[in-house]
């Protein structure tokens, strides 16, 4: 038999779900969802929480995608593109849209609401992964 509790956890638990079903292990690092905002030109701005998560650093040394010209690693809106970006363990790098994030150039396509891609991101010791943006205007909104 249910118990009331339980009828009521499993709404909530179902809510929580997409949330795990779009974050990325690659060896030690943690990739948390990517997405990116609606293109209202050539470019948008992608984000995704990296971290490692074991005691050796690594970097972040490139990206790819087909959706894009080129991607560019911006440390800080507005600010000069970065070769690449260090990754510390235990210290996160939490992208935002007023903080560090990528800059997809040349646009392929417009980019709309609950539109998907590839990106390819390209680690200095973990080596490549390919993982799914999600185009948003916040994350996990529709």
């Amino acid at each position: 038999m249910i118990d009331r509790r339980s009828l009521l956890a499993a709404p909530a638990l179902l809510v929580t779900v997409p949330a795990f079903a779009h974050s990325y292990r690659h060896g030690d690092l943690m990739i948390g969802h990517a997405w990116c905002l609606p293109s209202e030109g050539a470019t948008t701005r992608a984000f995704m929480p990296l971290a490692v998560v074991q005691d050796q650093p690594d970097a972040l040394v490139s990206a790819r995608t087909e959706a894009a010209e080129a991607v560019e690693f911006r440390p800080v809106a507005g600010g000069p593109a970065a070769p690449r970006w260090d990754i510390v363990p235990r210290r996160p790098i939490g992208m935002r849209s007023d903080g560090p994030h990528l800059l997809l150039t040349g646009l392929k396509r417009p980019l709309k609401v609950r539109d998907r891609f590839p990106l390819t991101l390209v680690f200095q010791r973990n080596g490549a992964k390919e993982v799914e943006v999600w185009v948003e205007r916040a994350p996990y909104s529709t």
